[in-house]
């Protein structure tokens, strides 16, 4: 159980400092995007097949 509330407040502060952070809001988006598109790309194929 302290385990998951260390990584809730590891995870909470990662994110208050990338919500400051104009840069790494940018690039998580991106990331985000990316890994959105390659899901989508899988999801497509599992179709196809």
């Amino acid at each position: 159980m302290n385990d998951d509330r260390d990584q809730q407040k590891a995870l909470a502060k990662l994110a208050g400092k990338i919500m400051r952070d104009r840069q790494l809001l940018w690039k998580l988006t991106d990331k985000v995007y990316e890994l959105m598109k390659e899901d989508l790309q899988q999801q497509k194929e599992k179709i196809r097949n």
